[in-house]
């Protein structure tokens, strides 16, 4: 889901790091159940665990990893899935392409060759012949076919948007159908520009050229099942039952095979019998569902886990020491002691991920936005919030995918952000307010929105941190705390004056974040309903954006120029409060080899993992 628009819908990314929460995944050699919440510090059981057990069973072989995953329910490739599930699909099915541990640029998995031709529009994929599903059938072009008319059609899908919809799109047709009492266009079943020209050639027709199409090629809804699995689209029976397949037994090509489902407890897969790609380092992963947060760091202290997160209620910014940083902005280092006395290794990576405070621009006007703006110094929110994990946020786009990257991101914010970069002006604000008529005895108000099921108390540090700078530029700010839900819910009808919310990059362009960034129906900002010269200057920058999707070198610089015209749009009628960057984190013992994560793009999967 697009995080500022009024579809609910959840997409793989958006929501799952919601505004600085990090999947949680505990490593070990032994079996052991540990997981963080979102909420710092919760005490509260769940299944799989209690915070009070020590698991000192040393019966599980060297070769086998024991991962904490907070649920396990669907690991269908057209649903939308929480962290755990991601995380079993991960390891259970491959795509098309996939990107290098050194780089965001897709590299070949299940195929062999490619070629492009019309235009940019058709993509011709030679497959790897020697690929057999875990169900001992070899793979071929008609299983693509298959599974991404089931990923178009399918009643169980969540994903079709992924091919219909937005920049990348598979050529299809459409039919207008009376939806909830509204005509709408929805996708004509087998239509698809997919075709097997023969069981080892694939030939797909995008409507429009798409500048990172291949990354999209590495997504993991368009990865292949069996051809007729399950029969939810026309033409087929189906295998098996859908809630089999969904949930007990997914069939994919990956590195690793379910071995056993215990639904609610435990998901435990092995190493795929006939996988065609490097042998896997563990030959068992046991993923226990666990949703307490002082379990995770109990069995990091006993050392029950080898790799491990830290709640960040037990975070100290103090202990770490960085030794090197990479090319992708990953940094690796040791953090300690721990409590037990020992130091870890320790490395963090880009989320490629903006957190940010939305204003409603139809209840909040724009001096109050500014003012706001002002007012406050995103490092605190970092030191004070986060705890220093992360970076701060002067623009939409991630420094990792801004244009020119971070060098080029830190210097546009430090010569161009108008509200102070790395400092707070209050003497501004308190202008601009002044210039509107506000004083000290004529204060506006509005009403600040915070989760209180997503890093509850990191958010509750920065809203008072707001609040009182606020009320020094004569704003009286309240605070008001709801669940994730509830907020959305608010903002989609136009409830809420200011709230949190994120969102995470789909592909690494910056136009998956700014196209929230422009004045459209729908759009929670609703800055279509307060018109001004930045907000037509960001729709034309889009459609610069959307006219220069192609892959040249032309439309690339198009699209770049088209980037920093919305960011300063953006600026001008200060529609956000930017708040921080997260940065993911990972912690580990010396018995293990861990490589690292690469950026958030990069699926978390544990195959190259090995045992000193």
């Amino acid at each position: 889901m697009e995080t500022n628009e009024t579809d609910t819908t959840q997409r793989r990314r958006t929501f799952l790091k919601t505004a600085g929460g990090v999947a949680t995944v505990g490593l070990a050699g032994c079996t052991g159940d540990d997981s963080e919440a979102d909420s710092e510090g919760s005490t509260d059981s769940a299944s799989g665990s209690d915070s009070n057990s020590e698991d000192t069973d040393s019966s599980v072989g060297s070769s086998t990893l024991s991962v904490s995953i907070p649920e396990a329910a669907n690991f269908d490739p057209v649903q939308i899935k929480g962290d755990g599930s991601q995380l079993v699909s991960d390891h259970v099915f491959s795509e098309l392409f996939t990107l290098p541990q050194d780089g965001v640029e897709p590299v070949a998995q299940l195929v062999t060759g490619y070629s492009v031709s019309n235009g940019g529009q058709t993509y011709t994929f030679d497959l790897r012949e020697d690929v057999t599903f875990h169900n001992g059938k070899q793979l071929t072009a008609t299983d693509f076919v298959y599974s991404w008319e089931r990923l178009a059609a399918s009643g169980n899908s969540q994903e079709g948007e992924t091919i219909l919809d937005g920049g990348f799109q598979i050529a299809h047709e459409t039919t207008t159908q009376t939806v909830d009492g509204e005509e709408q266009d929805v996708y004509d079943s087998g239509t698809l520009g997919v075709e097997a020209l023969d069981e080892s050639t694939l030939e797909v027709t995008l409507a429009e050229p798409f500048f990172d199409a291949l990354f999209w090629f590495a997504y993991g809804s368009l990865s292949p099942v069996p051809e007729g699995i399950v029969g939810d689209v026309d033409g087929y029976d189906g295998d098996v039952e859908y809630s089999e397949f969904s949930s007990q037994t997914p069939v994919g090509t990956g590195p690793y095979q379910v071995d056993s489902v215990d639904t609610g407890t435990e998901v435990a897969l092995t190493t795929a019998d006939e996988y065609y790609g490097e042998e896997p380092g563990p030959d068992r992963i046991e993923m226990q569902v666990v949703q307490n947060s002082d379990a995770i760091h109990q069995r990091a202290m006993n050392r029950n886990v080898q790799v491990f997160q830290l709640p960040n209620s037990r975070f100290d910014p103090a202990k770490v020491s960085f030794e090197e940083s990479q090319n992708l902005g990953q940094k690796v280092g040791t953090y300690g002691p721990l409590d037990n006395g020992d130091t870890v290794n320790y490395s963090t990576w880009d989320d490629a991920y903006t957190a940010y405070f939305i204003f409603d621009c139809s209840r909040v006007e724009k001096p109050v936005r500014q003012a706001l703006n002002y007012a406050v110094n995103q490092e605190n929110f970092v030191e004070q919030g986060f705890r220093g994990v992360g970076e701060p946020a002067y623009h939409q786009t991630p420094p990792s995918v801004y244009p020119g990257g971070k060098e080029a991101y830190d210097e546009h914010a430090r010569q161009n952000f108008p509200y102070g970069y790395r400092e707070a002006q209050i003497g501004e604000a308190q202008r601009v307010m002044e210039e509107a008529g506000y004083s000290e005895n004529n204060r506006a108000s509005i009403t600040l929105s915070l989760y209180n099921d997503r890093n509850p108390d990191a958010y509750s540090r920065i809203a008072d941190l707001i609040r009182s700078k606020a009320q020094s530029v004569y704003v009286d700010l309240e605070i008001d705390r709801a669940p994730f839900g509830t907020i959305i819910d608010g903002a989609i009808n136009g409830n809420l004056d200011m709230y949190t919310l994120g969102n995470g990059l789909e592909y690494p362009s910056g136009a998956d974040m700014l196209k929230f960034g422009r004045p459209y129906d729908g759009n929670l900002v609703r800055w279509r309903e307060d018109p001004s010269d930045a907000s037509q200057q960001a729709a034309e920058a889009w459609e610069t954006v959307q006219s220069n999707l192609g892959p040249t070198d032309a439309e690339e610089q198009a699209r770049s120029d088209a980037f920093l015209e919305m960011e300063e749009a953006i600026w001008e009628d200060a529609i956000y409060l930017t708040n921080y960057h997260p940065r993911g984190q990972q912690y580990w013992y010396d018995d293990v080899d861990v490589p690292i994560q690469p950026s958030g793009f990069h699926d978390r999967v544990f195959d190259r993992v090995s045992f000193e």
